[in-house]
């Protein structure tokens, strides 16, 4: 990701911890910052796997096809990839890549569990709950399990898998954590809504506060940290669990923290809870400032009123805010995105991100740009950074008018406000940008500061 942190991702993370808690080693390799093998083929040697698994979104997947390429295994290794490309796509992954023995679907905990304890014991593997496996030329297809309802039940992520103190000092010194899964909007273009219906059971979850102020104490007592971010899609849906968090966060760990919300649930009482609690930055999904793009095409359904209404709400409580915005949609057009940087200029976040639609499959956004033949399926093929550029070929807005609006916007957005950070954001998103962050990397924390206010 261009001048992005790296990486900790929790699912992975909790993967090791069931596996690690059960007996069985674990090992990652994290390949970052761009594709190469050699660093893979030294940990398979010294780690001599019996498992190999693969997490995937779909823009990673092509680098998943070429690593099983590009990576000689013995026939002893059984490879399994989970994520949710595969989930929503499971028949064509698995047919795709001749060296994929199996791919999982859905929530891995249990199934990988009972996949690495039935190889342990040399078992048959081809009868488990949300696994697909390839044997002998034929897909075994298993039914998918219920959703796991006591979140409480797993163990805390397995944080040491990582180089997790560096993950946090790349990221201006921010421990990441998560607290609940699932979303229960439908929003088009999002996995969340095809997802659900993957497995049965209820899909939003919510951990219990204590949990989550455990595993918060755990983390920092073995990492040094300056602030938190919860990274749930949607912190504040349930107003009990937001204040009883806040009334024990402020006690008993005390940092600055961060987290995401959504116009309609936010309100004047919970701004205030955060605020008391440490909170110093709230960050809201608009997606596109024109309401025929929010509502008609990404099933958004909110106002412009209403998101100018939020970001009022949570000013006006002496928190930062920022916005996320997406461009290359189906149906956008320049002079509906234009709408989408008058918005972010009326409502003025502190920060703003803007990323390039990805059509996922299975999504009803995804199945629509396959529908309509939009993605390139060449272009869809070749190294182009995930979020800064489109696979789409849209009939009213060309890849020249998206990759130029992508790195102006935020110029854009705060050229009439201040003039010194529209500068900033303008060299930044040049072809300059990374060159100047390698430059300026002593002084990124006052370049935070002056850019985004936190």
């Amino acid at each position: 990701m261009k001048g992005g942190a790296r990486s900790f991702n929790y699912g992975t993370a909790i993967l090791s911890a069931v596996l690690k808690k059960h007996g069985h080693e674990t090992d990652l390799c994290y390949v970052y910052p761009s594709y190469e093998t050699k660093q893979v083929r030294r940990k398979i040697s010294g780690f001599a796997p019996r498992v190999i698994a693969f997490y995937s979104t779909t823009a990673q997947f092509r680098y998943l096809k070429r690593m099983l390429e590009d990576v000689p295994l013995d026939e002893g290794i059984f490879t399994i990839c989970g994520g949710p490309h595969v989930t929503l796509e499971p028949e064509s992954s698995l047919c795709e890549i001749p060296r994929l023995n199996a791919i999982c679907l859905g929530e891995g905990e249990e199934p990988l569990l009972e996949l690495v304890e039935a190889l342990e014991r040399d078992e048959d593997v081809t009868k488990i709950q949300n696994i697909y496996v390839k044997k002998d030329g034929e897909i075994h297809r298993n039914s998918p399990r219920s959703f796991i309802q006591n979140l409480d039940d797993l163990p805390f992520p397995d944080r040491e898998l990582f180089e997790y103190q560096k993950i946090i000092d790349s990221d201006f010194g921010t421990a990441l954590f998560m607290f609940t899964r699932g979303c229960p909007f439908n929003c088009s273009y999002c996995a969340n809504h095809a997802l659900s219906k993957v497995q049965s059971g209820r899909y939003v979850r919510f951990r219990s506060v204590e949990s989550c102020i455990r595993e918060m104490k755990e983390v920092l007592s073995e990492y040094t940290a300056r602030a938190v971010y919860v990274n749930d899609d949607l912190f504040t849906l349930r107003k009990d669990f937001v204040l009883e968090f806040c009334g024990r966060y402020k006690k008993e760990i005390g940092l600055p923290f961060d987290i995401n919300t959504r116009v309609g649930f936010i309100d004047e009482e919970i701004c205030a809870c955060l605020k008391e609690a440490g909170c110093r930055r709230v960050n809201v999904g608009i997606e596109s400032g024109s309401p025929y793009i929010r509502n008609k095409i990404l099933k958004r359904e909110m106002s412009n009123e209403q998101i100018v209404s939020a970001f009022r709400i949570v000013r006006e409580a002496g928190l930062k805010t920022k916005s996320f915005n997406m461009i290359g949609l189906p149906g956008e057009t320049p002079g509906l995105f234009r709408e989408t940087i008058a918005l972010n200029a009326k409502i003025l976040p502190d920060s703003v991100i803007l990323n390039v639609f990805d059509p996922y499959p299975g999504t009803e956004l995804g199945e629509v740009c396959k529908r309509d033949n939009l993605v390139d399926a060449e272009r869809a093929e070749k190294d182009i950074i995930p979020k800064t550029d489109t696979v789409l070929n849209l009939p009213d807005f060309s890849r020249r008018e998206i990759r130029r609006f992508y790195k102006t916007f935020a110029c854009d957005v705060y050229k009439k406000q201040s003039l010194m950070k529209a500068i900033f954001y303008r060299v930044y998103y040049s072809e300059f940008g990374e060159l100047l962050l390698r430059i300026l990397s002593p002084f990124k924390d006052i370049l935070r500061r002056i850019t985004m206010g936190i």
